[in-house]
């Protein structure tokens, strides 16, 4: 993908958010120059299977970028920097609050280099407040946002997810914002400082129980797509043991299921109704366990009911969806090793 064409960036992120936000507009088509110092090297390369001197992650990330290792503690080092941001569209890194400016590499640095440089500082908690040193992770992040008091067992237990949403939805935010920034630089050709948090990225994902909360409501009680309060949004297990969602929000959709079913008697005229203080839910858990869960995907297939197979990761290359969608694509280490990663998650056209 060209999007990006003849847009370079300079990156000096780490770990899983920043490299993945510039992996992305690596795909775009964006020139990405990864900068490691010998004294500060991506934790990524030594976490997990070692592959070609790296980790599988470390190459899924990074494959698509120019690599320079350069000791910018060091005066020398520091004006190879100062070259590459010359000539650069953006700058985006991940260290703590001022470890670029005691490295004199900071945005007010750098802009006298470059006055037009976007320069994005992708950290957990933002700049400048009293919270901006703190450590973190994305579970602390989740926690301070709100969504972990989402995520909760029958016992009340905040339930710790497999993946990163915060570091993955700050990567988003990232690009977003530099984006957006470089369109400004399109412009007016100023340049911009973008402070983003990990934290603050996940504020938009609590849209429906705020609005709820706001609204005089208990979210927990009323939120009808958290999958605990109705039977036609839930996930249901099969007679194989795997699961199927069932997201049939709008009584449309739930009432088709019924009909395809056999359950006349269970359709509804009324949303409250489909909530669990008023429908006998067991009744579906059992239906749903009286067949495989490819049995009712090839029964639901195409019929307007908002059902989905609940995919395991090792199931997802061989899946008729993801080999449709082309989701993952092939690349090449430097010594020639083939390997996956996933692709951009969106197509374009240009004339």
């Amino acid at each position: 993908m060209n999007l990006l064409e003849g847009i370079t960036i300079i990156d000096f992120t780490r770990l899983l958010p920043g490299p993945l936000a510039t992996h992305l507009l690596a795909q775009m088509g964006a020139t990405v120059i990864k900068i490691e110092s010998p004294k500060r090297m991506d934790y990524v390369r030594v976490s997990g299977v070692q592959v070609d001197g790296a980790s599988v992650l470390f190459h899924q990330l990074n494959h698509n970028k120019v690599m320079k290792m350069i000791d910018y503690s060091t005066a020398e080092g520091k004006a190879e920097i100062l070259d590459l941001v010359k000539n650069a569209d953006a700058l985006i890194e991940q260290f703590r609050p001022g470890a670029m400016t005691a490295w004199g590499l900071a945005y007010e640095d750098m802009k006298k280099a470059n006055p037009g440089l976007v320069y994005v500082s992708l950290t957990g908690y933002g700049q400048d407040n009293s919270y901006a040193n703190e450590a973190g992770h994305d579970f602390n992040y989740l926690a301070y946002a709100g969504i972990m008091s989402l995520l909760k067992d029958e016992n009340g237990k905040p339930t710790v997810p497999d993946t990163q949403f915060a570091d993955i939805g700050g990567a988003y935010m990232a690009v977003m914002a530099m984006q957006a920034a470089l369109l400004k630089k399109a412009k007016t050709g100023k340049g911009s400082f973008i402070d983003v948090g990990l934290a603050d990225a996940m504020n938009p994902f609590i849209a429906v129980p705020y609005a709820l909360h706001k609204g005089g409501l208990d979210y927990r009680q009323f939120n009808i797509i958290n999958g605990k309060t109705t039977v036609n949004y839930a996930a249901y297990q099969c007679a194989d043991g795997k699961w199927l969602s069932i997201a049939a929000l709008e009584l449309k959709f739930w009432n088709n299921l019924c009909e395809i079913v056999e359950k006349p008697a269970w359709k509804r005229t009324e949303n409250m109704d489909t909530m669990l203080h008023a429908f006998p839910k067991k009744e579906v858990e059992d239906l749903f366990k009286t067949k495989t869960r490819d049995e009712w995907m090839e029964i639901f297939k195409g019929q307007d009911v908002c059902a989905a197979p609940v995919l395991e990761i090792e199931e997802l290359e061989e899946a008729d969806y993801h080999k449709e969608k082309n989701t993952f694509e092939e690349f090449e280490t430097p010594n020639g090793t083939k390997m996956k990663t996933i692709r951009l998650p969106f197509k374009a056209k240009s004339d």
